[in-house]
């Protein structure tokens, strides 16, 4: 697809030409300006391919912003339209480097030749340039592992004659995948660009064999404990299959890679003796912002609890950690920050019902389209208060559950109740019925110990775990 500017001070002008653009084959993304500096803009902010422009146009006109866009972007594909016929005025755009120059009106059958031939030369470029990067990108790959595996300093050497090494010593955290299965094998060429597109942000992917790949960030102020989580709910839900993820410590420069693949395929080592753990870090190594200061996936995991058990007073609690240590601090950048609060958004919707009422893609768009650290605390605001209030609805239809239950139990008090059995009878989760039972008045639980048939007013376990025996 191909990103083009029309550039003119007459709406009606702009009209004709995407008229005439929308007649031609192939998909394009059309931007607009009135003028040449509000076009200088939009070349800046957007990855424009060709500028379709006037020459007389107030503020900047046709020629001052084909020089200056030439300068910015020498790929630029530029083609002017005017009404002037003065041949000054082609020799001067040609010295820019446009590539057409074209009288008004516009012929149809000369605007088709000159698009065709314009695009032609986009798509030769991008190709050159893919191919230069994957060129690129193999070599990273191959001296890379050759590097991780020997260690050797002749291989670091061979490597910076041939590659910039500056990508290699901003790297400060690897993060291992390993799967039971030869899972990178047969994975999809685009399981980088998914990684990269649900973590929203740049990382370095290499595979290291059928069963492992490694992935290396640059960033470091983050918590890649809490990536690192994410990533394997990630592969989980998308995969199936069973995955496991080592965290290494924080490192600077590249020589100790070497040492960094080795520690994380000792923690991997772990899951022998923790089968039921997926993500494994150096505890005393793992990447804290500062002493003493709680990690984000540890907030993240009491977020996480809190809405398993239904327990929004905790939640709100949690939520105001994260609040507080966010509000005004700048080390962290604004991607990282939206990255740390979409995952309180994700916890929500972990919740089946709620997430069938509000669509989580257009949640976490709306946080990541958030300008400043107010509108994304707003936005998970947001979203708490309507799990606040989908609790809140779906505790006038649970007296009928809050009634079988406690019938249950006083027909089978002699028996060894525990919530989660009483759950299964009605068809719900633990933590909900905890919750809903919670939400009761109090006097609500007295026949639960008081009207047993031998009057001793035995309290079951259930009724210590709602009572805050167990802290459900």
């Amino acid at each position: 697809m191909t990103n083009v500017l029309i550039v003119d001070d007459e709406k009606i002008e702009r009209e004709g030409l995407k008229y005439l653009l929308s007649r031609e084959e192939g998909e394009r993304n059309v931007f607009e300006a009135s003028n040449g500096k509000q076009a200088l803009q939009i070349i800046r902010s957007e990855d424009i391919q060709l500028v379709l422009t006037d020459i007389k146009m107030p503020h900047m006109d046709g020629l001052e912003l084909s020089r200056r866009a030439k300068e910015e972007n020498p790929a630029l594909q530029i083609i002017i339209f005017s009404g002037y016929s003065d041949f000054a005025f082609a020799q001067e755009a040609i010295r820019y480097g446009v590539t057409e120059y074209i009288l008004k009106p516009v012929n149809p059958d000369d605007f088709h030749k000159v698009i065709q031939k314009a695009e032609k030369e986009i798509e030769r470029r991008k190709k050159k340039e893919s191919r230069e990067m994957k060129e690129k990108n193999f070599l990273q790959q191959y001296f890379l592992q050759n590097y991780l595996y020997s260690g050797k300093a002749e291989t670091l050497e061979k490597a910076k004659e041939m590659i910039d090494m500056d990508k290699w010593n901003g790297w400060h955290c690897g993060i291992l995948i390993e799967s039971d299965v030869a899972f990178f094998d047969t994975a999809e060429e685009t399981l980088e660009e998914e990684i990269q597109k649900e973590l929203r942000r740049v990382c370095f992917y290499l595979n290291l064999n059928a069963r492992q790949s490694l992935l290396l960030f640059q960033d470091v102020y983050c918590d890649y404990q809490l990536v690192a989580n994410h990533l394997y709910n990630f592969m989980k839900r998308k995969y199936r299959d069973s995955f496991y993820l080592a965290v290494s410590r924080k490192f600077e420069g590249c020589e100790c890679l070497p040492e960094i693949l080795e520690q994380l395929e000792q923690q991997m080592e772990e899951k022998f003796y923790h089968p039921e753990k997926h993500v494994f870090s150096n505890e005393d190594d793992v990447l804290k912002l500062s002493v003493g200061e709680v990690q984000d996936s540890q907030i993240m995991q009491m977020i996480s609890e809190d809405i398993t058990r239904k327990d929004t007073d905790q939640l709100r609690k949690h939520f105001a950690c994260l609040k507080e240590k966010y509000h005004d601090n700048t080390q962290y950048s604004a991607m990282y920050i939206k990255f740390v609060f979409s995952n309180v958004i994700q916890e929500l919707f972990q919740e089946n019902q709620f997430s069938g009422e509000r669509r989580l893609e257009h949640e976490i768009e709306r946080l990541y389209n958030c300008r400043n650290i107010m509108e994304i605390l707003e936005v998970t605001e947001d979203n708490i208060k309507e799990y606040e209030a989908f609790l809140d609805r779906s505790m006038s239809s649970s007296r009928n559950e809050v009634a079988a239950v406690k019938n249950y139990i006083y027909q089978h008090y002699e028996e060894d109740l525990n919530l989660e059995m009483l759950a299964e009878k009605v068809y719900l989760s633990s933590g909900y019925l905890s919750f809903i039972f919670k939400k009761r008045d109090r006097h609500e639980f007295e026949p639960i110990y008081t009207c047993v048939p031998d009057g001793e007013g035995k309290r079951t376990s259930l009724q210590h775990q709602y009572e805050g025996g167990t802290g459900q």
